[in-house]
């Protein structure tokens, strides 16, 4: 019976086949780990995930392919000798680039990350419509000052808001009590509601959905019921549903 023999570059490639495979799924995993914002700070911090998972597989291709490549180059084979490197008292270019290499990645983090911390916190001086979110055990008030609106919510009835899409809005977070965090998840921003102490971000809601939010600081035994929910529709029919909420503000609870 006839023997079927792999040559050895048969061999290599195909683990190296393997190798690439392997590593095309680690960075489709890691893709499907990055988040998307539906608002526009919420795309920036998006964009800059995608930054810092790109700069990470980058390092870990080059540490893993570095590894893999010694561990093949030096290995002990039988009826063969152990190879030793060569050994060298230095290498002054090449410690020179695996300091500058990591500096100048670390350099290009932060300035891509102070970039878009600063684009998070920008505040519009008119924004089209202002939110005054106020956490309380265990639920959220929602005013809207200019139309005299207000939602709130409970633990059983969690409060549900319409808000509208390509326009700029302003939440004004406090705290009637202790300190609540007033998160969004597919905003990717999230702020701590502080007694006394006002908080804000501005946001503009790009994809019409509905959002779910809640409180992300624990406060106590309904922590985990204090929830609300936020709907993204068109202008004008945000303006409906703001006329009809105002029509119905003496029957509210």
């Amino acid at each position: 019976m006839a023997r079927r023999t792999r040559r050895r570059g048969d061999i290599g490639l195909s683990r190296r086949s393997r190798t690439v495979i392997a590593l095309v799924g680690i960075g489709l995993a890691t893709a499907a780990c990055v988040p998307e914002g539906v608002t526009d700070r919420g795309r920036q911090v998006s964009e800059l995930y995608t930054w810092f998972m790109v700069a990470a597989a980058g390092v870990f291709v080059l540490v893993v392919g570095l590894l893999s490549w010694s561990i093949v180059r030096y290995r002990g084979q039988p009826g063969r000798d152990v190879i030793v490197p060569n050994p060298s008292r230095g290498n002054i270019p090449l410690e020179v680039a695996w300091w500058a290499a990591p500096t100048a990645l670390v350099i290009v983090l932060v300035v891509l990350t102070a970039g878009v911390l600063s684009q998070v916190d920008a505040r519009a001086a008119r924004p089209a419509v202002t939110v005054q979110v106020q956490g309380f055990q265990w639920g959220w008030r929602f005013a809207f000052p200019d139309a005299g609106v207000e939602v709130t919510g409970t633990p059983a009835n969690p409060a549900r808001i319409d808000l509208p899409v390509g326009e700029s809005i302003a939440f004004e977070i406090t705290s009637r009590d202790v300190v609540h965090s007033f998160w969004i998840p597919a905003f990717l921003i999230k702020r701590d509601a502080v007694p006394g102490h006002p908080n804000r971000f501005d946001v503009t809601i790009e994809e019409t959905g509905t959002y779910s939010g809640q409180c992300a600081e624990f406060c106590g035994l309904l922590h985990s019921r204090q929830l609300f929910e936020i709907t993204a529709v068109q202008p004008d029919q945000f303006q409906a549903w703001l006329d009809e909420q105002a029509a119905t503000t003496g029957e509210a609870p």
